[in-house]
């Protein structure tokens, strides 16, 4: 009887040992860099990226092109809603084939209503101020996606928690200065690798090479050919980036202080 519950013990402890359910380390999602083309310099953009329910296709728009005038809202100012665009378009069928413009004057005015929408939108063209990361979670949420913005922020612990989001096989949106900083201490020197000014990106995966996939809405001579989608590390972009020093819920950009951070898109608590 004795060795009968050795022998049992044994194999339930074998069982438990090889059970799949021992592995606590969660596998990472990533995308063949092979499988997207290394010229994007087009007006739209399909991508496939590999994730957590399975492969998304991301539109990944231009904010000019031939799609509207050099002089509307879009081409002038129109990244942000150029990268929540391109969001909808990999996580909701219903908003699949919105177009920029299209999301600037059907979504944003149903979901912020008529008054918030006209008071930026009847302004002159320079005056009108892209939606901020804070409206955007707005209109995810409408959208039936969950989101986390992220305000504050130190380097080390951005790197890891966007990586993080992105290796689980989900996007993050983020907010991009033309000054370089550390944990929020800012450059004087202009440095204008990823925006001109203040510049909003959508970032949708990690290639198997370990490179950030980057939706980028704006031309870089840099880039070449590969305009829509293009390549970095986390530790380079997050020079980049732009912790907020104070809140805001204005729903349209206001300061670099209170509408910088990041968004996590499909966060699960």
């Amino acid at each position: 009887m004795m060795k009968r519950k050795k022998l049992i013990a044994f194999t339930l402890a074998l069982v438990m040992a090889l059970s799949p359910m021992q592995s606590f380390a969660a596998e990472k999602i990533t995308t063949k860099k092979s499988t997207i083309s290394k010229n994007t310099d087009v007006d739209e953009y399909v991508v496939d990226i590999n994730g957590d329910t399975g492969v998304r296709s991301f539109h990944v728009y231009a904010q000019g092109g031939t799609r509207t005038s050099k002089k509307s809202f879009v081409a002038q100012h129109g990244c942000a809603v150029s990268a929540l665009t391109c969001i909808l378009s990999g996580y909701t069928t219903k908003y699949a084939n919105y177009t920029p413009e299209k999301v600037v004057k059907k979504l944003e005015k149903k979901v912020f209503g008529e008054k918030a929408w006209s008071a930026n939108y009847s302004k002159s063209l320079s005056a009108q101020r892209p939606v901020s990361l804070y409206g955007i979670t707005k209109i995810l949420n409408y959208c039936g996606i969950s989101s986390k913005y992220v305000r504050y922020f130190k380097d080390k612990k951005a790197i890891n928690q966007i990586t993080s989001h992105l290796e689980s096989g989900n996007a993050v949106i983020i907010e991009v200065n033309n000054h370089k900083q550390k944990n929020g201490n800012f450059s004087s020197a202009y440095n204008y690798r990823w925006s001109s000014s203040k510049h909003t990106m959508a970032l949708l995966g990690i290639t198997n090479t370990g490179k950030v996939i980057v939706a980028d809405s704006a031309n870089r001579s840099w880039s070449g050919s590969r305009q829509r989608i293009k390549y970095t590390t986390m530790e380079h972009l997050v020079q980049f980036m732009i912790p907020c020093k104070r809140s805001s819920k204005s729903l349209y950009y206001t300061s670099v202080d209170s509408c910088g951070g990041y968004i996590l898109v499909n966060y699960q608590k």
